[in-house]
């Protein structure tokens, strides 16, 4: 797939409208590829996501050193994640309050759901999601546009 303009159009479309506006092409930025030494201070858990995850991303191409903060929360989410999920497979789904007023969800509802979020979010961010892959990576090999040659 092309990539997109700065008003969410593919680049080839922009190429066929020209640059009405006379504006300068957004940059783009990259960081040096490079594997992220992993935090010492992640726990099991997360460290067993890291070493799942990374070599995949490396080969894909798509990390850098720099990446090493939004890996590292993402595993860190993933562990909270696992162990809320746990949590709620081993108890009851709901609690009761202190007070004895009736039942309520179980606490560890709200940690699940927040880690849930998190790791959706950055699986996003960090290509480990199918549809964020295939939206952003081209297959190996494959050097041209889709949309080279539109202008011949």
């Amino acid at each position: 797939m092309g990539t997109r303009g700065p008003v969410g159009q593919p680049d080839n479309i922009r190429v066929l409208r020209g640059n009405p506006g006379g504006r300068p092409a957004p940059a783009r930025v990259t960081a040096a590829p490079g594997v992220p030494d992993i935090p010492d201070w992640l726990d099991d858990e997360a460290r067993a996501e890291w070493e799942r995850i990374v070599p995949d991303l490396d080969r894909l191409g798509v990390l850098a050193k720099v990446d090493r903060a939004a890996l590292a929360t993402y595993c860190a989410a993933w562990s909270k994640f696992v162990r809320a999920e746990r949590l709620l497979n081993d108890d009851d789904l709901v609690a009761e309050r202190r007070a004895g007023n009736g039942p309520a969800k179980h606490p560890s509802w709200q940690i699940w759901r927040e880690a849930a979020t998190t790791v959706a979010a950055l699986a996003k961010e960090l290509f480990i999601t199918p549809n964020s892959r295939l939206r952003s990576v081209k297959p190996e090999g494959d050097d041209h546009d889709e949309g080279d040659g539109i202008l011949d």
